[in-house]
């Protein structure tokens, strides 16, 4: 009895390392398909003309800097300007600014405007971008809004979305 327990050992420890690997590989094809944008690179040597893919439903999501501090962004032309979740707010250190009232999917709702030194998508730079703050997002993704997209050049084409900064911006 023993020597056969002493034999399934090495098959155990085999099928263990197996579900492992194909645990974590699985993750990672997951999180490729989820957020195809994800190996961006951001930041000055960034290129300036950007191509996103469209990661499942048909959001845009890429990560990106404010102030120097890497983000998650999902791009929203619906939005009229960057909106972050309190909770990334306060990591980030944005100040409250005035309350406003926004419509979101989920109805009116309260949220602070809020001015943002930096952002930066890819070679993308903008500074003092309107934001705002909104207490009743969850998560950790920012909406890229329309204070950030306006002041680009921005087409669909297919599953990608081009965004190129203007000449002089």
């Amino acid at each position: 009895m023993q020597d056969s327990l002493r034999a399934l050992g090495p098959v155990i420890a085999t099928f263990a390392l197996l579900f492992a690997v194909l645990w974590f590989g699985m993750d990672a094809l997951v999180d490729r398909r989820d957020n195809p944008n994800r190996d961006l690179s951001t930041g000055a040597d960034g290129p300036q003309r950007i191509e996103l893919e469209a990661g499942p439903g048909g959001h845009y999501r890429v990560p990106g800097r404010i102030n120097d501090q890497r983000v998650s962004f999902l791009v929203d032309t619906g939005a009229s300007h960057v909106a972050v979740p309190q909770g990334v707010a306060e990591e980030l250190g944005l100040e409250r600014g005035a309350e406003i009232r926004v419509v979101t999917a989920n109805g009116t709702t309260t949220a602070y405007n809020t001015r943002i030194d930096r952002i930066s998508v890819g070679g993308i730079e903008l500074r003092d971008v309107r934001g705002s703050i909104n207490p009743s997002m969850g998560g950790d993704d920012i909406l890229l809004g329309m204070t950030f997209l306006g002041e680009l050049e921005f087409r669909q084409v297919g599953g990608r979305l081009i965004l190129e900064q203007r000449s002089g911006s």
